[in-house]
């Protein structure tokens, strides 16, 4: 027989008669046998280290957790695995059994698991290549500073420093940039100190109130925004902390006008991310009225409202799917069929920003067949108080007892809450209907519950009553239970239907169901808040469930989940980041609660930088007029400094900010772990530490679970990257080092010595959910414990409902009537349905309502004006049979798709949007490969419409488009056509069919980043076509523009009032006005109408058809088999034989 070689083998092989016969031929086959007997073939097979290869590719070192604290709520303990002093993969955790508090409570095991594909991927963030790796300076700016900050005579330096976005970077070590850090606060904090100051502002053409609202400091021209700041409370919170310290430098001119010093401005989180829902505390008083993720699964009814749980939930989203699995009955309301829907009972479509009329639909069927709980609205809310038809305000018990004087308070809201003696005097006693005397009755913030009952009295739901003032005047009042009864008449069926386009009989179902099963719960999310009236459906939402008893019981409520960023959960936060400067306790010992604290930096809204630095204040035909209260007054911002945030990538606008707002801004600072869109339009970036890496300890909670965490990194930085703390910390040295001043050292002395555990202690003992708790433990115990809640789960309104105590408000009840000045002027002292100020067919801002009690002033401003200014201030009223004959200007101008803006699963605030993996699942395009060289990355981002809009515009699949919105002032005011930057920022990215999405309405995922005038340049250059500056590497997920393309700023008059009584952040103190992440505008909105346009094929190298579409197997492309497979036409029934 020949021999067998490799060689002759093919040769053979390819000649191609290898087969049975050939083979019988060239191997001896009785080789084949065993040549004994064995018992155990493994063990006898004789070499297998070949395979140790494969056993060690999971093989680590150690192990460690940490928290993966993006803005997602969740803050889910993730297990790293280390090899070689490398992260090689990281897991979910399961602790949940290891989770107790002080008092032995412990948690389900069905916690576990908490994770989702973000964390999964995180090692790839982690090691990718575009963390910021050292200190970097841009050339322009260092040149500025090395010159020594030269203005003009205005104080305005020379924008040849401040080509940013374009100009190149420096790499520089840690001890110069902290120099040029503290250098360039002091230049600013000097130049805009005083009277001096103020006249260069009013110079530069700042509005003078902007200029008051600084009282002289130089230090509130400077904005600091620790991003998320509840996910680090020692290396976040510190941005807080430095912003008080800078008080410091306004001592001698506080000095000198015999007032106290300012700090700086602290830019706020929750609403200017959009997560407020700022209906919560006009409602209840309280910031959100929020449970934890576990009491869904007690519910029966479960209702989401434009939130998509299965998107952006992932990691508990097995809590509401426990509601299904118990049977509960799930409803959605939202404009698509997107996931959540598939798992519905039923879908109610809805017209984008049209939910407050479905409500008031609803809310008018609860009415008519009765369905409502008499007893609970009686008790708990103030339905039964009276409302006077004269001036629109409630009753008061003044008003029409003789010498009457309001009740000494002595419950609960004097016993826990805080309510200054001048305000519960001004805010006085209410009156309601006795139905058993027939008679008026006095009643206090505290006769709620069982103290109504023992009043032995029957407030009247229904009425309209006559009563004698001080004066002996016939008063005409009416309950505000009459008042919304009346008003919801006026949206019955037909009207409901045809302003929402939800079907009738869902509306009647859905009604039914509220009125008929227990407990029921209505979640709302990002989708109803990209909406200017937002606070009309988080005002609505209450509706439903105050008047079927779904407040404060398990498996009940209203919550609301766009992002939840709540620091108040952490009250005793202000013994770090409020600690007083100017009375430090430097003993390392000392308990949290003896630390003094006082709040010099004053929070501010950063919607106003995003309203290009101005309050809202319009011209009208009465004359100027100010819509922005003076507590909510924003000051001129020369000074940004941000952290654990991509501020420009994810303000609306964006390009307008970039191109317009921030080349007055005089410094802008970044701390950040990759270089983001944010990064290229900076001036100094700084590389932080990533959550794995901490070298200094934290902590961190969520609103939707009830887990304390304190963790620390577990692996070396493996760049020159430092924590945020040690970074502010350093610059706090340095400008000791400038001024002489000791105490800037002194403010971060712990940090700085290597014992931040002091502050975190300090927290810890001062706080009413975590006193007892000890940092030490916590680190050790690497597990969370739990926060001491009253309850478990966490039920908002429990200890309203079932211990009557009184809500966080003037009234001490669930509040659906408005009496402040500000919304009987605007419209809202009732919830109505306005159309949205943009995203309609009809006349924008209309309020649709006839009902006598809503009296709008609209200041004679034309009804059609197409000012966004003036739009949003335009407050006329219309019965809907005259609304539906308007149209918007808009409209008449072709833009007649709504775009709709969701979070992606695969994002969070932009972090992760070109990390590889999740840059491909995150669209329909991504390619690893990159066949297709006009792709900015391994993936591109996309517009998802129904196909058959498209086909009537020309569109195909996978085509590239063009998205623009209102040409007057998007993608920024004052574009030119051939304007290279319009280049850079107008919006091109593919077209995805998608049947799921109703005609007119289309999607663009948001967290995307941005194109910059460096990646667009790369795209268009480089060989390979990849959009990715380079410098700095930045990666686009964009060829052009953004999502923000189609964006602008917005500020709603409602959510700026001075009058709105609600509870502070933190702490048990009622005050009024403006207080952050509380009464403030919510950003969130981006309604848009947009017009789309074909920009390219979407075939290989911009030649004919996409490729997948070619395989007639896509949406609204299928040939006659998938049309057959997806009809059910594959699946034959059988016979049965009998």
């Amino acid at each position: 027989m020949d021999k067998i070689n490799r060689r002759n083998f093919l040769e053979k092989s390819g000649k191609g008669f290898v087969g049975g016969a050939l083979l019988g031929s060239m191997f001896d086959l009785h080789l084949l046998q065993f040549t004994q007997e064995v018992d155990n073939p493994l063990a006898f097979y004789p070499n297998r280290d070949w395979e140790k290869v494969y056993r060690d590719q999971y093989h680590y070192d150690r192990s460690f957790t940490y928290i993966c604290a993006p803005n997602d709520t969740h803050n889910c303990r993730l297990r790293a695995f280390v090899r070689n002093g490398i992260v090689v993969r990281i897991e979910q955790n399961y602790d949940a059994t290891a989770v107790s508090d002080i008092y032995g409570n412990t948690i389900p095991p069905s916690w576990n698991p908490r994770g989702c594909s973000k964390g999964f991927t995180y090692v790839r963030r982690m090691y990718g290549p575009y963390r910021v790796k050292y200190p970097m300076i841009r050339k322009g700016w260092k040149e500025w500073a090395d010159g020594g900050f030269p203005t003009d005579s205005k104080g305005v330096p020379d924008q040849k420093y401040f080509l940013r976005g374009e100009d190149s970077w420096i790499k520089i070590n840690w001890d110069d940039i902290s120099t040029y850090a503290a250098k360039g606060l002091l230049h600013v904090m000097k130049k805009y100190q005083g009277e001096q100051g103020a006249e260069k502002l009013k110079i530069q053409g700042y509005p003078e109130e902007m200029i008051e609202a600084m009282h002289g400091s130089g230090a509130q021209v400077l904005k600091i925004r620790p991003g998320m700041s509840i996910h680090g409370i020692l290396r976040i919170q510190a941005l807080k902390r430095f912003a008080n310290m800078l008080a410091l430098h306004d001592e001698e001119e506080a000095k000198k006008h015999h007032r106290d010093p300012y700090g700086a401005r602290s830019w706020t989180n929750y609403d200017w991310h959009g997560d407020l829902p700022p209906g919560h505390p006009m409602v209840t008083g309280i910031q959100t009225h929020d449970d934890d993720h576990n009491n869904f699964r007690h519910a029966r009814l479960f209702i989401m409202q434009g939130v998509n749980f299965v998107e952006n939930k992932m990691s508990d989203a097995h809590w509401w799917i426990e509601t299904m699995e118990r049977g509960g009955k799930i409803v959605v309301i939202a404009p698509e069929y997107g996931p959540s829907a598939q798992k519905a009972d039923y879908w109610i479509p809805v017209r984008p920003g049209t939910d407050p009329a479905l409500q008031l639909g609803v809310t008018n069927v609860l009415f008519k067949e009765k369905l409502y709980d008499a007893p609970f609205v009686k008790r708990f809310t103030d339905m039964p108080l009276l409302v006077r038809m004269d001036t629109l305000k409630l009753l008061r018990a003044s008003d029409i007892f003789k010498d009457y004087k309001n009740q000494e308070l002595k419950g609960y809201s004097v016993q826990v809450q805080k309510i200054d003696p001048e305000a519960r005097e001004r805010w006085g006693d209410f009156v309601v209907w006795d139905s058993k005397s027939k008679k008026t009755v006095a009643v206090t913030r505290e006769d709620v519950g069982k103290y109504i009952d023992e009043m032995k009295i029957d407030p009247a739901l229904e009425g309209t009553f006559s009563v004698k003032d001080m004066k002996g005047r016939q008063i005409k009042v009416k309950s505000v239970f009459q008042l919304y009864k009346e008003l919801c008449a006026e949206y019955d069926l037909d009207a409901t239907h045809e302003i929402t386009g939800s079907p009738k009989e869902l509306i009647v179902r859905l009604a039914r169901d509220l009125g008929s099963i227990r407990p029921a719960a209505v979640h709302t999310g990002e989708g109803v808040n990209h909406y200017f009236h937002c606070d009309l459906t988080t005002r609505g939402t209450f509706l439903w469930m105050a008047l079927t008893g779904n407040i404060g019981k398990p498996g009940s409520g209203v919550g609301h989940w766009a992002g939840n960023y709540k620091f108040c959960v952490f009250d005793g936060l202000p013994k770090f980041n409020g600690e007083d400067p100017f009375n430090m306790n430097l003993d390392p010992n000392a308990n949290g609660k003896d630390v003094k604290s006082k709040k010099y930096y004053k929070p501010e809204n950063p919607a106003y930088w995003n309203y290009e630095d101005l309050p809202l204040i319009v011209q009208t035909q009465e004359g100027r007029k100010v819509f922005t209260g003076k507590t909510h007054m924003p000051t001129p911002t020369k000074v940004q400094w941000t952290a654990n945030v991509n501020l420009l990538n994810n303000a609306k606008w964006a390009y307008n900010m970039a191109k317009n707002v921030d080349p007055k801004v005089e410094m802008i600072v970044v701390n950040e772990m990759e270089w983001t869109g944010s990064c290229e339009f900076a001036d100094i970036v700084l590389p932080v530490e990533c959550w794995a890496e901490l070298t200094l300890p934290d902590m961190t909670a969520s609103c939707s679970n009830p887990f304390l965490q304190a963790w620390k990194g577990g692996v070396k930085p493996i760049f020159d990257n430092r924590n945020d703390a040690l970074i502010m910390a350093g610059v706090a040295a340095k400008l000791a080092e400038l001024t002489g001043d000791q105490r800037y050292r002194d403010y971060f002395k712990f940090i700085l010595e290597g014992k931040p555990e002091v502050y975190l202690q300090r927290v810890l003992d001062a706080g009413t959910t975590t006193d007892g708790y000890k940092i030490d433990e916590l680190l050790k115990k690497d597990a969370a414990v739990l926060m001491m809640f009253r309850t478990y789960p966490r039920i908002p309104g429990w200890e309203q409902i079932n211990e009557s105590k009184p809500f966080y408000n003037k009234t001490g009840r669930i509040e659906f009537y408005r009496e402040e000045d500000e919304f009987i002027e605007y419209g809202e002292n009732l919830i109505v349905h306005r159309e949205p100020v943009e995203a309609t067919p009809y006349l924008p801002n209309v309020i649709v309502a006839s009902h006598p009690a809503i009296r709008p002033h609209n200041y004679d401003l034309p009804q059609n004006h197409p000012g966004a200014d003036e739009r949003s201030v335009n407050n006329v009223k219309m019965p809907w049979r005259k609304v539906k004959q308007t149209r918007s200007f808009l409209w008449q101008q072709g833009y007649r798709f709504w775009c709709l803006t969701p979070k992606s699963r695969h994002t969070n605030h932009s972090s992760w949007a070109v990390t590889d993996w999740n840059f491909i699942w995150n669209n329909n395009f991504g390619d690893p490969y990159r066949a297709d060289k006009r792709m900015p990355g391994v993936g591109e981002h996309q517009v998802q419409m129904n196909p058959d809009d498209a086909k009537e515009l020309g569109i195909n699949d996978g085509d590239y488009v063009y998205v623009d919105a209102n040409p007057a002032d998007r993608p920024y005011k004052g574009w030119k056509p051939n304007d290279p930057f319009y280049k850079v920022s107008r919006l091109m990215l593919r077209m995805k069919y998608n049947p799921a999405y109703p005609r007119g309405v289309t999607m663009i995922k948001h967290s995307a980043f941005m194109a910059t005038p460096k990646s667009v340049k790369a795209h268009e250059t480089r060989e390979d076509g990849k959009a990715v500056s380079e410098d700095t590497g930045y990666q686009a997920s964009f060829r052009y523009g953004s999502q923000q393309s189609i964006t602008r700023g917005w500020l709603q008059p409602t959510m700026m009032t001075d009058s709105l009584v609600r509870k502070d952040v933190v702490g048990q103190h009622i005050g009024e006005g403006y207080e952050e992440d509380v009464n403030s505008p919510n950003t969130c909105p981006k309604e848009t109408m947009v017009r789309i346009t074909k920009a390219e094929d979407g075939g290989m190298d911009g030649k004919g058809l996409w490729d997948p579409v070619k395989t007639q197997l896509t949406p609204a492309n299928e040939n006659e088999t998938m049309k057959k497979y997806l009809g059910g036409e594959f699946i034959e029934k059988g016979t049965s034989n009998g």
